[in-house]
């Protein structure tokens, strides 16, 4: 794997850096059995969502799937990220902010509206990087991701709750944001499978939707530093994610 202090480095300009061959060849195909069984698990509403194209439903994400199946977790606490993670921010932890499949099938996959992974996390001081790792090549044809080259610079601004089941906050885009956010450059990510993208929890960044004929599945994770969850903002986030719920049931 790449030295994990340039990894750092990169992650302090950019706030993102790719990583290629991440996770090798065998390691995916375990991944994608897991995601087969868990398919066919029973979990909680919230966490499976589906896409309804004439009658038929189509997986279009997981979410919390480390509390669904032993094998995933084992794999966050086991990989490189909590060491760039410690080396980041000088401590790591064994708390695990997210974890998620993207299936994005292809015709029909949904768009992810830009935001910020603190919007969600609540941390005191951002202090977590999340690792998204392809499944399929992944690029701007397919709904790849898009990142805004070092706008962690931005903190966190202020989110709405509107988007998909999964993906429930998008940065408000104020005139103020509008014009801010013109000073970064929007980069698209083109990856092969097993390549992982990690970025930092403040970073702005979103997908197209899949509108080509080839599948886009990726999943990803979340680890932080001790950093605290702010009790105040949590609350917050909860009462917006509440009214999305509201609003989409």
């Amino acid at each position: 794997m790449t030295d994990i202090r340039k990894v750092v480095d990169k992650l302090k300009n950019d706030n993102f850096v790719i990583i290629k061959n991440f996770f090798d060849k065998k390691v995916l195909s375990e991944i994608k059995v897991e995601i087969k069984i868990l398919k066919e698990a029973e979990m909680n509403r919230r966490d499976k969502h589906f896409i309804k194209v004439n009658d038929k439903l189509i997986l279009s994400s997981m979410h919390n799937i480390h509390l669904y199946s032993t094998y995933y977790k084992n794999l966050i606490l086991d990989s490189k990220l909590r060491d760039i993670v410690k080396l980041r921010y000088g401590s790591t932890s064994k708390r695990i902010f997210n974890s998620s499949l993207f299936a994005k099938p292809k015709n029909v996959g949904l768009s992810t509206k830009i935001h910020q992974d603190n919007a969600f996390f609540n941390l005191n001081n951002a202090e977590a990087l999340t690792c998204w790792v392809a499944i399929d090549k992944s690029d701007k044809d397919n709904g790849g991701l898009f990142y805004y080259k070092g706008s962690s610079k931005l903190g966190l601004v202020n989110h709405i709750p509107e988007g998909n089941l999964g993906a429930s906050m998008t940065i408000e885009k104020t005139e103020e944001f509008k014009r801010l956010i013109k000073k970064f450059k929007k980069v698209f990510i083109d990856v092969s499978p097993g390549d992982c993208v990690i970025h930092d929890a403040l970073v702005v960044h979103g997908s197209k939707s899949n509108i080509s004929n080839k599948n886009r599945r990726a999943f990803n994770f979340s680890i932080a530093s001790r950093d605290s969850i702010n009790k105040k903002k949590l609350n917050l986030y909860k009462n917006k994610l509440k009214k999305f719920l509201d609003d989409n049931k």
